[in-house]
């Protein structure tokens, strides 16, 4: 057998080795994300400010696991600030390399933020779970002005 057919063998049996890893019923999970804003409206009323916001993004399982091990995120939501208190509401999607997703409506206020898992699609439909997250206060830098940050978040999650 030469080695072209040999590579050609071996790679067709790889995805069914991967589709062979089977997704965790239940667990918990430390992961990261790294995500930039796309888009941002502000208005200002004295000192309250009303902001709508999508930001899109990466998640990372920091133990390498697969739960939110290289996901896509695309969240859209609103942040108010009054004076010194901060409000955060707005809902993700978290979708996987076979294009699966999970669904995490989230909330905060000043800096306590908290989402859970209501429902996903694929091997995720019916996904229950709750989480907690903190974003780096200061942003990344770059050159195109965009918002740039970083958050660490730890996620618990069943399916049935």
């Amino acid at each position: 057998m030469s080695w072209k057919l040999l590579t050609i063998a071996v790679a067709s049996l790889l995805p069914l080795s991967v589709q062979a890893a089977e997704t965790p019923k239940e667990g918990t999970a430390n992961f990261t994300n790294a995500f930039v804003s796309v888009s941002s409206n502000a208005i200002q009323q004295g000192t309250r400010t009303f902001n709508t916001y999508e930001i899109n993004g990466v998640a990372r399982n920091d133990a390498g696991g697969t739960m939110f091990n290289m996901f896509g995120q695309r969240c859209v939501g609103m942040l108010e600030s009054i004076g010194s208190d901060i409000s955060d509401h707005g809902t993700c999607t978290y979708t996987d390399k076979d294009g699966d997703s999970i669904f995490t409506p989230y909330s905060g206020k000043n800096g306590h933020e908290t989402y859970e898992l209501a429902g996903g699609t694929g091997k995720f439909a019916g996904i229950t779970g709750s989480g907690e997250y903190s974003i780096d206060p200061t942003p990344i830098k770059s050159d195109d002005k965009r918002v740039r940050h970083v958050a660490s978040s730890k996620v618990s999650w069943k399916l049935p």
